[in-house]
């Protein structure tokens, strides 16, 4: 490792000024760090603490949060397998939200995520906007003294079956109804709204959360894509569509979040096939306040605190 760094030495630009392991404010928390995993790319955020590396103690080293795998009102068996596939450039998932359901969450997970530091944002999903709302609440109840459970990311690219299956992040008012029981029930922990960028207008979603309560948008979350299998002339996932993710869709993410911060102004958590702190980089050009590590960290444990140490400066 010490060779390629050699090799690869770390070049930062003059604008760069921020610290990326230094404090700083989401709404009314104050996170540790800029540099975040995401959501089902670091399990529940419980399976890095036996991993060993030559190059940080551990792969928390640097990290301002790990978003954990998106919890929902029921635990779910998730879809059939095959559930990923591997791509040249990133990969298609159809995972379908496979978890223990937040109640389990709350009992076994949670604790132990505070007894161990980390720090969390939980991310939830649903199926109707009140549904949010009562997760928000027996979060709140559960975990008010918490000192290390600092918001919750809300996941609305999932189906609203109270209107016809589509997505909650494709209707301003779903969104802002599902933003709104959230944050009542939210008095001191940030909030996140996750869109989805398979619309037209993100903007108009955004400003949307914002104004029902949202302190920071997460942008984006998966494209919709899919994978034919040759051999047999069949899409590769039994459920056709995934979500494709990895570095294939930077300048998305990229375009997204410039979108936000030009119409909007908001803060926004910056999404979306980063691998290297030059990736990092180019959303925080565009005003992200913070970034999430996804694929790679799938692939790599390490990657997100590799990137959150190369952007520190000596």
């Amino acid at each position: 490792m010490a060779g390629n760094a050699e090799r690869n030495p770390v070049k930062l630009p003059p604008w760069w000024t921020l610290d990326p392991v230094a404090e700083f404010r989401i709404g009314p928390r104050a996170f540790p760090g800029r540099i975040w995993t995401a959501s089902g790319c670091f399990a529940y955020g419980l399976s890095g603490h036996d991993i060993a590396s030559s190059e940080f103690d551990s792969p928390y080293t640097g990290l301002g949060a790990v978003v954990t795998k998106t919890v929902t009102p029921a635990p779910r068996s998730g879809n059939p397998m095959p559930r990923l596939c591997e791509l040249p450039h990133g990969a298609l998932n159809s995972i379908g939200l496979e978890n223990v359901g937040y109640e389990r969450f709350l009992q076994e997970t949670l604790p132990e995520l505070e007894r161990r530091g980390v720090p969390t944002v939980v991310s939830l999903a649903a199926t109707r906007p009140d549904e949010f709302g009562e997760m928000c609440e027996a979060l709140q109840s559960t975990a008010a003294g918490y000192e290390h459970w600092h918001g919750v990311e809300i996941n609305l690219s999932c189906p609203n079956v109270a209107e016809g299956g589509h997505d909650f992040g494709r209707n301003p008012e779903t969104v802002a109804r599902c933003v709104a029981v959230s944050r009542e029930a939210l008095p001191d922990r940030a909030l996140l709204a996750k869109l989805t960028p398979n619309v037209t207008d993100v903007a108009e979603l955004a400003a949307a959360a914002a104004e029902a309560g949202a302190d920071a948008i997460s942008v984006i979350n998966t494209v919709i894509g899919l994978e034919v299998d040759l051999e047999s002339g069949l899409p590769v996932l039994p459920r056709r569509y995934g979500g494709y993710s990895g570095p294939g869709i930077l300048p998305i993410g990229l375009a997204k979040t410039d979108e936000i911060v030009q119409k909007t102004g908001l803060p926004v958590v910056g999404v979306g096939g980063i691998r290297t702190y030059q990736d990092a980089l180019k959303y925080f050009a565009l005003g992200a306040v913070a970034v999430q590590v996804g694929t790679a960290q799938m692939e790599d444990p390490f990657a997100a605190a590799r990137v959150a140490r190369d952007l520190t400066r000596a």
